[in-house]
């Protein structure tokens, strides 16, 4: 229902309410032939109400409703003593109701004819005076005709305009409120736009700085391969050269399985299948690859596993975050240096402790090791550190409901330990994964 026809809904009633008060008056005043129409009319109205607000018929109800109304006042003007009766206070009432409950499109229609219908009838009382009769029995029956009119138009005039405030007050709340909301999106949409912004810059970024370390070591092992190609070496050149190779393409590739990492992360969004997983495992799958670094270097990695650890993780996620974390150690750890992994639980989560006795970390880049700030390093054998692993083993971990951090003093080593849940036997239906 529109507000319109909810306001002719009103109308309705006030003039239905109005006639009933009329009716009386006007029979007490013995003005029969105005009490007649008035009960006519009240009878329409009723008719006319009940087919907008049943019958959904608004429209033509309130043309109908308009033409009643002069009808109404031009009878009461016509056998109620004219100009000298109550007539003319109904046709200022009428116009109020009109202009202040109907659509602004009818305005000039109702206003013309609140402006001719009167003219015309005073000036058919100016021509032909004896048309209109003087029905009042007395002085006494005019005024208290005039008095009660007088009374209704202000009770309706102070009806109409508390409605019509009442609604202006609740439009205007309604307004505030879409305005507020609409500012809250907007900032909103600001915010949303700056970080996006942040997001992208620091992703062109990123993707600079791994264009750049990508070409360095493709360029390297594209020129070891044409000089192994081209030229007779030395078995001692050449191996050691197949040796550069063989770490520059670890390096490389490592890089690489970090960078899909991510970008799957960032393209569909990475979603861990969460199973129960024993730690050692992984770590001794991880070692089985990393292990020709250590010997090359001649570090030794000790390991500590307190038995029937499970946890709750992705397992290859685990995996990729331990890989990281291992290769860290080993890039930053000098020869003949040691690692030690340890696995421990308390009553709630396992923590994997990774311990190595490197050149350590200072306390402005431990600040900033996590947070995604991508600078490519160098190891102690002067390895390839690209940076990212940590930033993506923070997102993995994060995935996986756990927790990464880091402990280090400059010349004293790193540790670096991950925190994650224990399974519960009864949370998961999922066969344990131990490789």
């Amino acid at each position: 229902m529109t507000a319109e026809q909810r306001a002719f809904h009103v109308i309705g009633v006030i003039t239905i309410a109005l006639m009933l008060f009329l009716i009386p008056v006007n029979i007490a005043l013995e003005l029969r032939v105005v009490s007649v129409m008035l009960v006519i009319i009240a009878i329409i109205l009723v008719v006319l109400y009940v087919r907008s607000r049943i019958y959904g018929k608004y429209t033509f109800s309130l043309l109908f409703y308009a033409g009643a109304s002069y009808l109404v006042v031009t009878i009461t003007f016509l056998y109620n003593s004219g100009s000298q009766g109550s007539a003319l206070y109904l046709f200022l009432l009428t116009y109020l109701f009109l202009i202040a409950f109907t659509n602004h499109r009818f305005h000039r229609v109702w206003t013309l004819l609140h402006l001719l219908v009167p003219t015309s009838l005073l000036y058919l009382e100016y021509i032909a005076p004896h048309l209109i009769p003087d029905i009042y029995a007395d002085v006494q029956y005019r005024s208290i005709d005039i008095a009660t009119t007088m009374i209704v138009i202000v009770i309706c005039t102070y009806g109409i305009t508390i409605y019509l405030r009442s609604n202006y007050e609740r439009e205007r709340g309604k307004a505030e409120q879409r305005a507020l909301k609409i500012e809250a999106q907007n900032h909103e949409i600001s915010l949303q736009n700056k970080l996006l912004q942040q997001s992208n810059s620091e992703k062109i970024r990123l993707i600079s700085i791994l264009a750049h370390d990508l070409r360095n070591p493709m360029s390297a092992i594209t020129g070891v391969l044409e000089i192994l190609t081209e030229q007779k070496l030395p078995d001692d050149v050449q191996k050691k050269m197949k040796e550069e190779l063989l770490l520059a393409s670890r390096n490389t590739s490592e890089l690489l399985d970090n960078l899909l990492s991510w970008t799957s992360n960032q393209i569909k969004g990475l979603k861990p299948t969460l199973t129960k997983v024993h730690p050692e495992h992984v770590v001794a799958n991880v070692l089985e690859i990393q292990r020709f670094v250590a010997n090359k270097k001649g570090i030794t990695i000790r390991t500590s596993f307190e038995p029937d650890v499970e946890v709750r993780a992705d397992i290859d996620m685990l995996e990729l975050v331990i890989r990281n974390l291992i290769s860290n150690a080993l890039k930053f750890t000098p020869k003949n240096g040691a690692i030690d992994i340890l696995v421990r639980k308390d009553d709630a989560n396992s923590t994997l402790t990774i311990r190595d006795s490197g050149i350590g970390i200072s306390k402005e880049d431990l600040n900033l090791l996590f947070d995604g700030d991508i600078q490519s390093t160098y190891g102690t054998e002067h390895e390839k550190g690209f940076g990212m692993g940590l930033f993506l083993s923070k997102q993995l971990v994060s995935l996986n409901s756990g927790k990464i951090g880091a402990e280090s003093t400059l010349g004293e080593g790193s540790v670096f330990f991950v925190s994650l849940p224990l399974y519960q036997h009864e949370e998961l239906a999922e066969p344990a994964l131990s490789s």
